[in-house]
C-alpha cells in the first residue's frame, strides 16, 4: 500500500501529462515538443540549482526531531530551510530574466527563444520551493500530501495549457509546465492544513545557523549529484539538438517522459518512505535486511513494467503522443533499459548516505552520469539519433554496477536469489531492446 500511495503522485503526473502532452503533440508536432523539452530540461537544472538540494537533508532533519518529540525543532528545520531558499530563489530567478538570450544560445545556438526562458522562471522557483514541502511531506513519512501536490499541479497545468495552446503556441506550452508546481505545492500546504498548519503559520524564513550548516553539509553533496545528473543529460541533449534538430529532439523527449514516467513510482517509493526508514537504522545488517527484502519485488515489477512497455512502445508513443512519433521507438527501448538499470542500482545503495556519509554517497550517485557521459563520447560512430538514448542506456548499466560494487564491500550485499533477479531482468531487458531497436 506504500508503494500504491507513493507511485499515486507520479500515477497522477503522468495521467494529467499524458493529456497535456496528447494536446501539445497535436497542435505543436515534433518540433514544438523538442523546443519545450529542452526549456523544461533547463527549468529543471536551474530549479535544482537553486533549491540547492536541501530536500534530503530537510527530511534528515524533521525525522530526527520528530523522534526526539521535538516539535520546536522541526519548526526551526523549516525556517532554516526556508531562509536558505529565499536568498537562492531570487538570486537565480533574477540571473536567469538578465542572461535569459545567452542561456537561449547555450541551449538552442540562437536567443530567439530567450522569453520562453523567462516564462520558465516561474517554473524554477516552484521547484525550489518543492525541495521545501518535499522535505516536510518526507520527513513526517506523509506520502497522501506528495499525492495532493502532485494531483493538483497537474490538474492546473492541464488546464493552463488547454487554454493557451494553440493559441500562444510554445509559450502556452512552457507556461503549463512552468506552473505545474508552485500550483502542487501551494494546494498541499492548504489542503493538508490540519497537519503541517501550525508549521506553515509559524513559517518565518529565519535561519539557524549551526542547523544550516549541519543540512547544508549533506545539502552540498545531494546538489552536487542533482546538477551533474541533470547537468550531464542537459549538456549532451544541447549537442543532440545541435546535430539532430529539435525534430529529433522532440522524438528523444517522448523516449525520455515515458521512460522516467514508468520509473518515477518506484523512486516515489524510495526516497518518500524507505530513506527515511534506512536513515533510522545505525546497524549495517539491518540495512542490508531491508535493502534485500525489498530488492525481489521492486526489481521484478520494475522488469515487467519496462518490458511490457518497451513490447507496446508503439501503441504507448500514439497514445502519450500521435503517430508522427513511431521514429521515437527505438529511442524509447534504450532509455527504457538505462531507467531499469539507474533504478536498481539506486535501490541498491539507498543506505550509502546514512551508512558511509556524503562521500559513499557521491560515489554511487555519480555512477549514472558519468556512465552516461562516457557513454556518448565511446557511442561515437553509433546512429547519431541513437547515440544519446544508447549512452543512457550504458549510465543505467554503470549504475548498478558500480552501486553493487560499492555497497557489497560496504557489508550490503545481495544474496544469490537478488543477484539472480537481476541478471536476468536486466539480460531480459537488454535482449529486448536490442530486438526492438533493430
Amino acid at each position: 500500500m506504500r508503494l500504491v500511495w507513493g507511485g499515486g503522485g507520479p500515477f497522477a503526473t503522468a495521467f494529467f501529462g499524458l493529456l497535456r502532452v496528447k494536446w501539445l503533440a497535436l497542435h505543436l508536432e515534433t518540433a514544438g515538443l523538442g523546443v519545450i523539452g529542452q526549456i523544461v530540461a533547463s527549468q529543471a537544472w536551474l530549479g535544482t540549482a537553486s533549491g540547492l538540494g536541501l530536500g534530503f537533508p530537510l527530511t534528515r532533519a524533521i525525522g530526527r526531531r520528530l523522534g526526539e518529540n521535538d516539535p520546536d525543532g522541526v519548526r526551526r528545520a523549516a525556517a532554516t530551510a526556508a531562509g536558505i531558499l529565499a536568498i537562492s530563489i531570487l538570486t537565480v530567478t533574477l540571473c536567469v530574466l538578465l542572461f535569459a538570450g545567452p542561456i537561449s544560445t547555450l541551449l538552442f545556438g540562437s536567443a530567439v527563444h530567450a522569453n520562453l526562458v523567462r516564462i520558465s522562471t516561474i517554473g524554477i522557483a516552484g521547484l525550489a520551493c518543492n525541495g521545501l514541502a518535499t522535505g516536510l511531506f518526507a520527513g513526517h513519512s506523509d506520502l497522501r500530501a506528495a499525492f495532493t501536490m502532485a494531483a493538483t499541479g497537474g490538474a492546473v497545468g492541464l488546464l493552463v495549457t488547454l487554454a493557451l495552446v494553440p493559441r500562444f503556441g510554445v509559450a502556452g506550452g512552457v507556461l503549463g509546465v512552468a506552473v505545474l508546481t508552485p500550483a502542487g505545492v501551494a494546494a498541499a500546504l492548504l489542503l493538508h492544513r490540519r497537519r503541517y498548519g501550525a508549521i506553515v503559520v509559524q513559517l518565518r524564513p529565519r535561519i539557524d545557523a549551526p542547523l544550516a550548516r549541519e543540512m547544508l553539509a549533506v545539502a552540498g553533496a545531494g546538489l552536487l549529484l542533482a546538477l551533474v545528473d541533470q547537468g550531464a543529460l542537459l549538456g549532451l541533449r544541447a549537442h543532440y539538438v545541435r546535430v539532430n534538430g529539435v525534430e529529433a529532439n522532440g522524438l528523444l523527449q517522448a523516449a525520455l517522459a515515458l521512460a522516467q514516467q514508468i520509473g518515477a513510482p518506484f523512486f516515489a517509493y524510495l526516497f518518500g518512505y524507505a530513506f527515511a526508514k534506512l536513515a533510522g537504522m545505525a546497524d549495517v545488517s539491518a540495512m542490508r535486511d531491508y535493502t534485500r527484502r525489498h530488492w525481489t519485488p521492486l526489481a521484478l515489477v520494475a522488469a515487467l513494467a519496462f518490458g511490457a512497455a518497451m513490447a507496446i512502445g508503439t501503441p504507448l508513443l500514439h497514445l502519450f503522443y500521435s503517430d508522427r512519433f513511431d521514429p521515437a521507438r527505438p529511442l524509447l527501448a534504450w532509455t527504457m533499459l538505462g531507467e531499469f538499470g539507474k533504478l536498481a542500482g539506486q535501490t541498491w545503495a539507498l543506505a550509502a548516505l546514512p551508512l558511509g556519509g556524503t562521500r559513499l554517497w557521491l560515489t554511487t550517485g555519480m555512477a549514472f552520469p558519468l556512465g552516461m557521459l562516457a557513454g556518448y563520447v565511446a557511442l561515437a560512430g553509433a546512429a547519431p539519433e541513437l547515440r544519446l538514448p544508447l549512452a543512457y542506456a550504458t549510465g543505467g548499466g554503470a549504475s548498478l554496477v558500480v552501486g553493487g560494487i560499492v555497497m557489497t564491500s560496504r557489508g550490503v550485499g545481495l544474496g544469490a536469489r537478488e543477484l539472480g533477479v537481476a541478471a536476468i531482468a536486466a539480460a531480459g531487458l537488454a535482449w529486448l531492446a536490442v530486438t526492438i531497436a533493430r
